[in-house]
């Protein structure tokens, strides 16, 4: 309830700001219009007042299609980590000397970008449901809470959802002050942030790939699968392709005349 004094300075603020914030104009606001502004401002509280509250704690609403979505965020994200995980990490000395040979910047630059990527990545999907501000966010954490009223399914989401946040905890450092902002004194320093083990990261994934089958299972009716099957194909064929290259180069710079014009041939 507000004061009748309250009331007066809200209408007041009102005709300032529709006179363009020229409140000092003596024939804008005169006696005969206060009434006016009063009701206007009552007005508007009164319909404040009659419109509904949100119920603290509501569980959000959850469609089919946000699980869909949701999961195949999932996908994404998942390939795009297998695959940087075979071209940089489980590449053999024989593959890191071509890529070094054929583009050795592009191949370092890439690694750094889908580094800071994966962090980000994995950051997000552990954001909170809300970030404070009554926004809501596409995380793990909404769909968590959208199942607080079947606490069986809730208390196996949580749960993987906190294992998930584990590595979060390890990676916020990083993704907060390198890879999502640049803080000058990180940047200064030079040492790095948000080390996880690969250990931590596949207890990452493997809880978020039951976290997304589970969630699928109790709204769709059928299990879901992260693990999209072609991505470590194109790696290979990425790698094969680079390894075909070199061959190509080092036919084309033998001594033999009729494999340099074979070579050419092809290349046209």
């Amino acid at each position: 309830m507000r004061t009748d004094s309250q009331i007066e300075a809200a209408a007041a603020a009102a005709a300032e700001k529709a006179n363009g914030g020229k409140f000092s104009d003596p024939h804008f606001y005169k006696p005969e219009h206060r009434a006016f502004w009063r009701e206007v401002i009552r007005a508007g509280l009164n319909a404040a007042d009659a419109s509904p509250a949100p119920t603290p704690g509501t569980p959000p609403s959850v469609t089919n299609k946000d699980v869909e979505d949701f999961s195949g965020h999932c996908v994404y994200i998942r390939s795009v980590y297998r695959f940087t995980m075979r071209i940089w990490r489980d590449s053999d000395e024989n593959e890191r000397k071509i890529m070094e040979a054929i583009c050795p910047l592009f191949f370092e630059d890439m690694a750094q970008v889908l580094q800071d990527y994966v962090v980000i990545a994995a950051g997000r999907i552990t954001d909170a449901a809300n970030d404070g501000r009554k926004n809501e966010n596409f995380t793990a954490e909404m769909f968590v809470n959208s199942f607080s009223a079947k606490p069986e399914i809730f208390k196996k989401l949580d749960a993987l959802h906190q294992r998930m946040k584990a590595l979060r905890t390890k990676i916020l450092p990083a993704r907060n002050k390198l890879a999502a902002h640049a803080d000058r004194e990180a940047i200064r320093n030079g040492k790095p942030l948000g080390a996880a083990s690969f250990k931590e990261w596949d207890d990452f994934w493997s809880a978020l790939a039951d976290f997304v089958r589970l969630l699928n299972e109790e709204t769709i009716g059928s299990p879901f699968e992260i693990d999209a099957a072609g991505v470590l194909g194109d790696a290979e064929m990425l790698l094969k392709a680079l390894r075909d290259s070199q061959y190509f180069e080092t036919l084309l710079k033998t001594g033999d005349a009729s494999v340099k014009s074979a070579c050419l041939k092809v290349a046209q």
